[in-house]
């Protein structure tokens, strides 16, 4: 199966309320290709910017503003 990665920067953590018990707050991240014209990651996205958003507080207490990150990008496989 193909896939691609590109590594990411976190550039900001947002944290708001959510509706659930369970889960209270909701937690908005935004990751960015960082603008370096000389990374492979730069010349095959042309810079990219998205958001991950999670009610999960373990995942996203593993984000800090800054920190590089690596995401894997690949088809699913239908059953």
């Amino acid at each position: 199966m193909n896939a691609t990665q590109v590594e990411v920067t976190c550039i900001s953590k947002k944290e708001e309320a959510h509706y659930t018990k369970e889960n209270p707050v909701v937690t908005t991240m935004e990751l960015e290709v960082p603008y370096d014209i000389n990374s492979i990651y730069y010349k095959l996205s042309g810079g990219t910017n998205f958001e991950l958003r999670t009610c999960n507080q373990a995942a996203a207490d593993m984000f800090t503003i800054g920190k590089k990150y690596m995401v894997v990008i690949k088809p699913v496989e239908e059953k």
